[in-house]
């Protein structure tokens, strides 16, 4: 399918850089705000070694993707610009190496974006088989991935990514992560939902059910993809414009929930609050304070709390996967305390 006229390449690949400049610096900010949350402010005896790498791992490949970007901005723009064809002719060479790279970054940031299926896994209470379908989609979303980074490499005489040999992989690829992502969405949003009506339906925290919801599913990288995909086999060059910040939403995403978790604004806080706050009016003595303190930082609705056991947090279910921390080394029990220091 030929790219679509509504746009010239040159001018979608500088919108398309511009809009992910504005997104990096988002993501610049929470990195830094996710990283103080899991060292400098941690509530626990022991930094999780886990979501800090994964944190610096996908800060790094978004740096590397904008800053190749930027890169093939100058040289299209400026150093190559009175080749033939100008810039649009540079930008449409898919095989030359650093937009390969690009592709490769997008791909390996892609599929860890797509991991938040442990997130899928906590709030289901540990139910691995929720995660059963998601898992094979992101196996199959890598494969399709890495070869389209190798057909990539060899296109030296396609001059366009919506070429038909291309377009199976990409098609592949992107439809793939976005099937991975709205299986994830509905399953944490109904989920998280069905937590919320636990709360004896206040309307207090209305306004936070929706926005937890949306942040904790990932339900804004799931609505980028639909754009990306609609885009993509429309054959608009309009899809580079959301393709290329796409890279940066697929980091954004998963920090963001983190940075959610350690101020305790997860569902499970909200639900806490919900349950706590309808408990105080229900049976607060004349004149006492309605200031009622956060629970602790739950990640995943646990049964066992319900039926009056212990609880589990965020923390203490992610230890399982951090060899050598004990579920008692990472676990917060700083009951009380209203807001995160």
């Amino acid at each position: 399918m030929a790219a679509g006229p509504d746009i010239p390449l040159d001018k979608a690949y500088l919108t398309a850089i511009w809009l992910e400049t504005l997104f990096y610096g988002m993501n610049f900010v929470l990195f830094w705000s996710c990283l103080a949350m899991l060292t400098i402010w941690r509530r626990t005896p022991k930094i999780n070694k886990l979501l800090l790498g994964i944190a610096i791992i996908m800060f790094a490949f978004s740096t590397a993707h904008v800053s190749l970007g930027f890169q093939r901005l100058i040289e299209g723009f400026i150093h190559l610009r009175d080749q033939p064809g100008g810039p649009g002719a540079f930008f449409s060479d898919v095989s030359i190496p650093a937009n390969v790279v690009k592709v490769g970054i997008h791909t390996v940031n892609s599929i860890i974006g797509d991991s938040v299926v442990w997130r899928c896994y906590l709030v289901w209470g540990r139910d691995w088989k929720m995660c059963i379908l998601p898992i094979l989609l992101i196996i199959a979303s890598a494969i399709c991935g890495f070869t389209q980074t190798v057909y990539f490499a060899r296109a030296q005489k396609l001059h366009s990514a919506f070429a038909h040999s291309l377009q199976v992989w990409n098609g592949s690829l992107f439809s793939l992560s976005l099937a991975t992502n709205v299986v994830v969405t509905v399953l944490i949003a109904l989920r998280v939902w069905y937590m919320f009506r636990l709360g004896s339906g206040s309307s207090n925290f209305r306004y936070w059910r929706v926005l937890v919801i949306i942040i904790e599913s990932g339900m804004i990288y799931s609505v980028a993809l639909v754009c990306e995909i609609t885009l993509y086999f429309l054959g608009s060059n309009a899809f580079y414009i959301v393709y290329d910040p796409i890279a940066q939403l697929t980091a954004i995403t998963p920090t963001m929930i983190i940075v959610l978790a350690a101020m305790q604004l997860t569902s499970s806080d909200v639900h806490s609050r919900i349950t706590r706050s309808n408990g105080a009016r229900a049976f607060k003595p004349y004149g006492a304070s309605t200031t009622m303190p956060l629970e602790t930082m739950n990640f995943a609705v646990n049964d066992a709390a319900l039926s009056g056991g212990p609880k589990s947090t965020f923390l203490s279910d992610l230890s399982s996967s951090v060899p050598g921390e004990s579920a008692n080394d990472l676990s917060v029990k700083h009951e009380g305390r209203g807001s995160f220091p």
